[in-house]
């Protein structure tokens, strides 16, 4: 091979070898897109862990002079009446 097409080779392989720094660099695009579904899964997981769902078939009611007490540390909650 030539050194004319050495070099050919070499800087075709520059630049379709290296990626775009704003889109793929740290603090890219990418990097903030999975940020951003990150945070948001988290704060969707508080929220069900904060207020889990209750079906409008599994409502719980306690008898008269009962307290509901919830236990949520493991999911689904606990309801107990004391």
């Amino acid at each position: 091979m030539s050194r004319r097409a050495m070099l050919m080779a070499l800087m075709g392989l520059l630049v379709l070898g290296t990626a775009c720094p704003d889109v793929y660099g740290i603090g890219g695009k990418f990097d903030r897109a999975m940020e951003k579904d990150i945070k948001e899964m988290h704060e969707e997981r508080k929220r069900e862990l904060k207020d889990p769902d209750v079906d409008d078939d599994e409502e719980w009611h306690c008898p008269e002079g009962k307290v509901e007490v919830r236990d949520c540390t493991s999911l689904p909650c606990k309801v107990e009446c004391q």
